[in-house]
């Protein structure tokens, strides 16, 4: 019995010194970064007046630089492609948390699926994974069942499989702008410019009570902040929606508004300002961020 406690005692000295070599990787990984945005938050870096939230249509459709220099207020845009809003959420508690509250949020929507259940869409923790150093993304992780409580005192159950690569697997869709925005400067050779004169129902009841209850909480985040919230609704290569917006403004609080583009405008027709059916390119989107600025000067 002595010999096998001896020598389950050696194990454990063993494995917990090689799961301290791991460490290495863990500390490492953020270096390798194709997006440090989230980061920035961590540390505290982003104290700006208006936020940029939401996913790719935040992302490329709003530059964050030229609303500032439109509007003379400070800007930094933190919306991330292929995020849903639970990881909105998440985000601007991450920035209230760590950062000085901004002034206003703009809250670009994504038209009509912002509380449908989709694939395109989703939690991103593929961006938090090189961050796991941070015992706030390993918590995180823990309550989104990613993790478990080993966590704390392993660092082989921090690790995901992309920690141990230690190369930035970047595209060209990270393209990401001191000022936060990536601008789609590209052609997409794939997008058939036939504008569509059609949109599908919206049904309440197909709705995530998760991506609801997600939606909520930044709305209460900002009003007990006292933070004015612009809900922003960005052209698509389609006819508007005017039923997606109904919803959303059923959702209104004291301190939130609603930017709507001007449909009107002939720019939103013409398929040299898209990328593809739900998103301009960098010359569409300079003409949709005057826009905004506009309505932000005109509602200060």
């Amino acid at each position: 019995m002595k010999k096998f406690l001896k020598r389950l005692l050696i194990f454990t000295v063993l494995f917990f010194v090689v799961d301290k070599l791991f460490y290495i990787f863990i500390y490492l990984s953020p270096n390798y970064q194709v997006d440090n945005r989230i980061e920035k938050l961590l540390e505290g870096e982003i104290n700006k007046e208006v936020i940029i939230l939401g996913s790719s249509r935040g992302a490329m459709n709003i530059m964050a630089n030229q609303l500032e220099a439109q509007t003379a207020k400070s800007a930094y845009n933190i919306a991330f492609p292929g995020s849903d809003v639970t990881f909105h959420d998440f985000i601007l508690k991450t920035l209230l948390k760590f950062n000085k509250k901004p002034k206003i949020i703009i809250f670009a929507l994504d038209s009509p699926s912002e509380l449908l259940p989709t694939a395109s869409i989703n939690y991103r923790f593929d961006r938090l994974y090189p961050l796991v150093k941070y015992d706030y993304i390993n918590q995180e992780l823990i309550n989104k069942g990613d993790r478990n409580f080993t966590s704390w005192f392993l660092c082989l159950s921090r690790l995901n499989k992309t920690n141990l690569s230690l190369k930035r697997n970047s595209t060209k869709f990270d393209n990401v702008q001191p000022d936060g925005s990536t601008p789609l400067d590209f052609e997409n050779p794939n997008f058939k410019a036939d504008y569509i004169l059609s949109v599908g129902n919206y049904e309440i009841k197909d709705e995530s009570d998760e991506k609801r209850k997600a939606f909520k909480s930044i709305l209460d985040q900002c009003q007990s902040n006292n933070i004015k919230l612009i809900f922003a609704f960005s052209p698509n290569f389609q006819i508007y929606n005017i039923a997606f917006e109904k919803r959303m403004r059923q959702f209104k609080t004291p301190n939130s508004s609603f930017f709507v583009y001007d449909s009107l405008n002939s720019s939103y027709k013409d398929a040299s300002n898209f990328y593809d059916e739900s998103h301009l390119n960098a010359k569409g989107a300079k003409i949709f961020t005057s826009e905004l600025s506009n309505y932000i000067n005109l509602n200060q």
